[in-house]
């Protein structure tokens, strides 16, 4: 009988998805995490998290992406990756206030 390794794929969109909603449900019940910014920093903070909460959604209900899209911008790696960046910078701005 022989070990089988865990397959991180099949837990991978299952916690992108987990940690998506909860930075969504967070940022719809502190929104002043994001409003008391000014608006030159608040700007590319809402950039980084739409892209952050997208790409998990989105890789956590599956949903495959042209093949003409650049791959940097959706693939696995950016997706954790992003939403690792703007987890640690709304953990920094509740940390700052």
């Amino acid at each position: 009988m022989r070990a089988l390794p865990l397959n991180r794929s099949f837990w991978s969109p299952l916690l992108a998805l987990s940690l998506a909603a909860f930075l969504a449900l967070w940022l719809l019940l502190q929104p002043e995490l994001i409003r008391a910014l000014p608006l030159i920093a608040k700007l590319p903070l809402m950039v980084l998290g739409i892209w952050a909460l997208g790409l998990g959604f989105a890789k956590g209900v599956g949903l495959r992406f042209p093949k003409d899209w650049p791959r940097w911008l959706i693939s696995s790696k950016s997706c954790w990756r992003v939403l690792l960046i703007f987890t640690l910078l709304l953990l920094f701005r509740v940390w700052a206030i």
